[in-house]
């Protein structure tokens, strides 16, 4: 009784954690619930929340707190807002996919089934995703590789086409449209793998989708390469290279590239300039910089200009013969 007593009011002290925190809890948060949480009323009080939200062809917004309570009265978002930026949408289908295998609730089995219908109605025939879909300004019909947004859908793709739990639910047909999607998405990516001087390197945050150029963003995203991504980028080839072996040379120039320009201090920038791959910075004016220091501190602080993302696939991956 004591065991279950503790069992609960943790739950309990759990759901109130969750619920009070910002919209960054919700991506960062709900893939790591504990299959045990899914059977709780708070989950179903998500659940109700989530689809709620969701956006008539499919999508949900980003930047919502889904483990927040909405307001007595929903607003559906518009669609322009529908997009699989900031995990948004892909996060939300993978909810909805653990719920019903804990509670068999039809309505979060039928969500989830329009959400993946709608990452597939956004792929462009040259198999990028772009940022948001339908929306066509600026830079959000870019396909974009930024904040792992094309690629967290292939991965959520990947695993239907292979009928991998808890998708294996899904209609054997959605899981052959999701395997055809997947290849087309490997087929772009190795398209916009970025050559300098014959030498494949690694990739930019977003390509022009008709050219498959690298492409600017905000101000401060100017074309360039983009190291966080690119590691995201090889992590996802690698778990497909057994089906699509010509991705495994792709793979090592990418590689060779991150040992090549790792910073002294084990760090990679953000950016390297396309040209000559000297890392760079950019504030609000969109000049590109070649020091932190040049750009206004609102900027410095409020972007993450280095990471250490590809040092765990340097140390995992063994050089092929």
């Amino acid at each position: 009784m004591k065991r279950l007593f503790c069992i609960l009011f943790c739950t309990f002290c759990a759901s109130l954690f969750l619920f009070s925190q910002d919209y960054k809890n919700w991506v960062r948060h709900a893939p790591r619930l504990p299959d045990a949480w899914f059977l709780t009323d708070s989950a179903r009080l998500v659940g109700a929340n989530v689809m709620a939200h969701q956006i008539d062809n499919g999508a949900w917004p980003k930047n919502v707190n889904f483990f927040r309570l909405p307001d007595s009265t929903v607003v559906t978002p518009g669609l322009n807002e529908a997009t699989v930026d900031n995990g948004a949408t892909t996060t939300e289908i993978r909810f909805l996919m653990r719920l019903f295998a804990a509670t068999g609730d039809s309505l979060c089995l039928e969500s989830a089934l329009r959400g993946v219908r709608y990452l597939l109605s956004m792929q462009y025939a040259n198999g990028g995703f772009p940022q948001y879909f339908p929306r066509r300004d600026h830079y959000h019909a870019r396909i974009t590789f930024n904040d792992d947004a094309m690629i967290s859908v292939l991965r959520l793709l990947l695993q239907v086409s292979r009928r991998e739990a808890p998708y294996t639910p899904f209609p054997l047909a959605l899981s052959a449209e999701s395997a055809a999607a997947v290849d087309r998405g490997v087929a772009c990516i190795l398209a916009c793998q970025y050559v300098q001087d014959g030498v494949r390197t690694v990739w930019a945050q977003q390509y022009d989708e008709h050219t498959l150029k690298p492409a600017p963003a905000r101000a401060f995203e100017l074309a360039g390469l983009a190291s966080a991504e690119s590691a995201a980028i090889v992590e996802f080839l690698q778990s497909v290279a057994p089906d699509h072996p010509e991705v495994l040379p792709a793979i090592d120039d990418a590689l060779a590239w991150f040992r090549a320009h790792r910073l002294p201090d084990g760090r990679w920038a953000r950016f390297y300039t396309l040209e000559d791959n000297r890392p760079f910075f950019c504030g609000r004016d969109g000049i590109m910089r070649f020091s932190l220091e040049e750009i206004e501190e609102e900027r410095q602080k409020g972007y993450s200009w280095y990471n250490t993302r590809p040092a765990k696939l340097l140390r995992t991956s063994v050089p092929r013969p």
